[in-house]
């Protein structure tokens, strides 16, 4: 069985089994994503399921599919490395500002 057959089932028996189980509650936003790296292929997985595509703050695009509250987003880059960059940078500031620390450029 492929892995797509394989994610395929396990999403119906998934809601088999919450349909199963009604005292469990579900998730009220479930999401699932499709890394595509690059803007580019975005752009075209979004063209040939007639979708739009939005950026985010830096740049980087993603197009959704909804079913009700179910999303499938494909997401992609502007540049993967700066990207990580940046989250990598907004992290250390963040720690260091929880912990009373002061990031300093390295001469």
């Amino acid at each position: 069985m492929s892995a797509r057959a394989r994610l395929t089932n396990a999403i119906r028996d998934f809601a088999d089994w919450l349909d199963a189980n009604p005292q469990v509650d579900a998730p009220h936003a479930p999401r699932f994503l499709l890394p595509l790296h690059t803007n580019q292929a975005v752009i075209d997985f979004a063209n040939e399921h007639g979708l739009e595509t939005t950026a985010d703050a830096e740049g980087n695009l993603s197009a959704a599919v909804t079913f009700g509250p179910v999303v499938y987003e494909a997401y992609g880059y502007v540049d993967f490395d700066t990207h990580r960059d940046a989250c990598d940078e907004r992290t250390a500031r963040s720690w260091a500002d929880r912990t009373g620390m002061q990031i300093t450029p390295q001469v």
